[in-house]
């Protein structure tokens, strides 16, 4: 099963920044620039480590916070990557000046194309049953408000966005001790919306209309299955669907999933004289965020 957990970057020494032809460059350094260092680490550095993130920078305007543009911000969705233990890039960030402090905004996974970073578009996967997909479902987000320029290091989070549903799917009456197999049993998540837009300064969601579908879990062994899913109310639905050797279960249900959350589903199959059918235990809320302190 896949364990709940946060991701805290570790890029230390110079930060670098990687730039397209198309995102603007941070100004050329004088002499006497200071880099901007930030000091992280990965809890998992499995997970971390086919990761890419961004990061926005946003200048003070006379000891004034000024707002994160769509675009053209000091330094502009430039790219993160995790590599031998440590985030790398290719050119470096330096402090506009001594005197002028900034808010730092990062996000994971990587978007090459954000035309506006106050709605950068998100979608999850509705097929989730790969890690790599399951990863890319997974939106982060951190802030750094009014740091003060610095030649030290500097702390910046990153914390689970969405929801997080597990379905732990156990025998009933009419199963055979070890005839329920893993191998056997895929789980999907009817009735949800998969698109919204994601606001990079506020950390807020706006689900897109009309993008109902279902999705398809991952399965983290121990007859567990886990999507991650978009924030949202969801209506009355064919709300757990469980497929063993090509039976059907279904499970109907409504219920909110709020964002930095995880929620465990307890269902049970049986075999009845008409078939198949499928019970609940009820709802294992685990009300934590998925953050966590740098140490």
């Amino acid at each position: 099963m896949f364990k709940a957990r946060y991701i805290v970057f570790l890029m230390c020494a110079t930060f670098f920044v990687a730039c397209s032809s198309e995102e603007p460059q941070s100004p050329e350094p004088a002499d006497d620039r200071t880099s901007v260092n930030i000091t992280t680490r990965a809890e998992d550095e499995n997970t971390a480590g086919n990761m890419q993130a961004g990061l926005f920078m946003v200048n003070y305007q006379d000891e004034n916070p000024d707002d994160l543009l769509p675009n053209d911000n000091y330094v502009n969705n430039q790219l993160l990557t995790w590599a031998n233990g440590t985030w790398t890039t290719t050119s470096p960030i330096y402090w506009i000046g001594m005197e002028t402090r900034a808010d730092f905004y990062a996000y994971a996974p990587f978007v090459s194309k954000i035309t506006d970073a106050r709605k950068m578009p998100f979608s999850i996967s509705c097929d989730q049953s790969t890690d790599e997909a399951f990863a890319q479902s997974d939106l982060l987000w951190g802030t750094v408000l009014g740091q003060s320029p610095t030649s030290a290091n500097f702390e910046l989070t990153l914390q689970h966005q969405l929801s997080r549903l597990s379905i732990v799917v156990t025998a009933d009456t009419g199963f055979e001790e070890g005839e329920l197999q893993a191998s056997d049993v895929s789980v999907t998540i009817g009735g949800t919306k998969t698109a919204a837009t994601f606001d990079l300064q506020t950390a807020a969601i706006t689900l897109v209309s009309g993008s109902t579908a279902d999705v398809k879990c991952h399965s983290d062994g121990d007859l567990t299955y886990t999507a991650i899913l978009l924030p949202q109310q969801v209506p009355f639905s064919n709300l757990i669907q469980v497929d063993w050797q090509g039976n059907k279960y279904t499970l109907q249900n409504t219920f909110t999933l709020e964002a930095r959350r995880q929620y465990t589903l307890k269902v049970k199959l049986k075999k009845t004289k008409s078939g198949f059918d499928i019970g609940i235990e009820g709802w294992d809320i685990i009300p934590e965020d998925f953050g966590g302190v740098v140490g």
